[in-house]
């Protein structure tokens, strides 16, 4: 908290003790009596007293200045502190450093502050700015300029979703591992706990394809030795074999190159029944837009770059690993498999349940620019032009399409914020040695710029 918010609510708290006195000492003038007065008021007999022994000797409604140790760390030191814990790397080699050596630094090296400080005052002083320097939390940086053209048709599925509608993907390389010693179960201890042995042998791993039904959230699953373009062909035709044979199937999945190569693309337009055109399809995002036309019976759809977090099927992944894979000790790879088999049959049999998607992204527009706003106030020397290419770029897009769902005063600042830093920025480009990327790079900038101060009236700019 602030000290100007603590001096507002310090004041606020006085003009109700104020105002509640002065009624006090308004009804003892119009002889009420004093259990009355402490009725009426909710206040105790003695603090009516009080009240009104200091109205007969004529003192101030307001409270007495107070008596209090003065403050040993001041307004510069307090500062320097919330800078120290707020840098990067606090101390070479360190992302993150406890209060206990904290206060070991400064008392070694007292300059810094101009004397010692403990623990206990540090932890107040962080307190003080609601700072907790020990959590990191993680994000997920939107880098796909197209993410706010891709994302309001995924949602729309979820919202939506048609009849026979199916989020996949594969978790690689999910390791066997046979623990030196075995479990013990439940009640072997004094405290109930299950114990297990964190130390193991490394018995192989194995790939597992998922194909969660959004309507119903049963799952059809497959663990193979790979994950390679012809293995996911043989687990999609035997997922498309339980499917009904003349419906329109969709299907969600992310941007890994096998799920639009010219082998898997050739086993869809089989099933579909229809011709491939290999030689027309030279790229990857020709192949995707041909998986994603409606002219067929199998249609894809493709979460954006970065944004595996739209596909609904990552959620049940995280079940798999809490539930079955956490804990689990295996001599090999076969019994894994046999495992992932129980735990996803009793998943269907018992659990399976449609995911209740709600989220329709709305406040993701004012976040991305905020985000990128960040990134710039930083200056960050470790941020790769391929990154603040990406960035422009999304800026850019958003400003041409989306720019009522960005609130004004972001833009405002965005604006701000990118001319501030024309540097910061230009340094970044010119130490690139792609010039391709150099070239992109500045290019969008400055076409950032000029749009908006196009899209931004100037009366805004003026009052920014």
């Amino acid at each position: 908290m602030s000290n100007a918010t603590k001096s507002n609510k310090l004041n606020s708290v006085q003009q109700k003790l104020v105002k509640a006195r002065g009624q006090i000492i308004a009804l003892a003038f119009a002889n009420i009596t004093r259990s009355e007065i402490a009725a009426f008021t909710g206040y105790d007999i003695k603090t009516v007293d009080r009240c009104l022994k200091r109205a007969e000797q004529c003192e101030a409604l307001e409270d007495r200045p107070r008596s209090g140790r003065p403050v040993i760390f001041n307004e510069l030191t307090q500062l320097k502190v919330t800078a120290f814990f707020c840098q990067f790397n606090p101390l070479p080699g360190c992302n993150s450093v406890s209060l206990n050596w904290a206060a070991e630094y400064f008392a070694q090296n007292p300059s810094f502050l101009g004397g010692t400080i403990s623990r206990s005052s540090l932890s107040r002083i962080l307190r003080k700015h609601s700072l907790k320097p020990h959590l990191h939390k993680y994000f997920l940086q939107i880098t796909d300029p197209n993410f706010f053209d891709i994302m309001p048709s995924i949602v729309n599925l979820y919202l939506n979703p048609p009849a026979n509608f199916f989020a996949w993907d594969e978790c690689p390389g999910i390791q066997a591992k046979e623990a030196l010693a075995p479990p013990l179960p439940l009640g072997n201890g004094k405290d109930g706990i299950q114990y297990s042995e964190p130390n193991h042998h490394r018995k192989g791993t194995l790939d597992l394809y998922a194909f969660l039904d959004v309507n119903s959230g049963e799952v059809f699953w497959a663990s193979t030795d790979d994950h390679k373009a012809e293995t996911l062909g043989k687990v999609f035709r035997q997922q498309v074999a339980l499917c009904p044979p003349n419906e329109v199937l969709h299907y969600l999945c992310d941007n890994l190159s096998n799920h639009s190569c010219h082998a898997f693309c050739r086993v869809v337009a089989e099933l579909c029944g229809v011709d491939y055109p290999e030689k027309e399809l030279d790229t990857k995002e020709k192949r995707q837009k041909w998986l994603h036309q409606d002219n067929k019976r199998i249609v894809f759809h493709f979460t954006p770059k970065h944004g595996s977090w739209l596909n609904v099927v990552e959620v049940w992944f995280g079940i798999l690993g809490q539930k079955c894979l956490k804990h689990h000790t295996a001599k090999d790879t076969l019994e894994l498999s046999n495992f992932i088999d129980d735990f996803a049959n009793t998943w269907n049999t018992h659990f399976a349940h449609p995911f209740n998607w709600t989220y329709e992204g709305k406040d993701l527009y004012d976040q991305a620019v905020k985000r990128f706003i960040r990134h710039l106030m930083v200056e960050n020397k470790y941020m790769e032009l391929k990154f603040l290419l990406s960035q422009l770029e999304l800026m850019l897009n958003m400003l041409n399409r989306n720019f009522d769902q960005v609130r004004i005063k972001y833009w405002k600042l965005f604006e701000n914020i990118l001319a501030e830093k024309e540097n910061y920025i230009c340094t970044l480009i010119n130490c690139s040695d792609n010039t391709r990327l150099k070239q992109n790079a500045e290019k969008f900038f400055y076409e950032l710029l000029d749009a908006l101060k196009k899209k931004l009236p100037l009366n805004s700019r003026m009052a920014a």
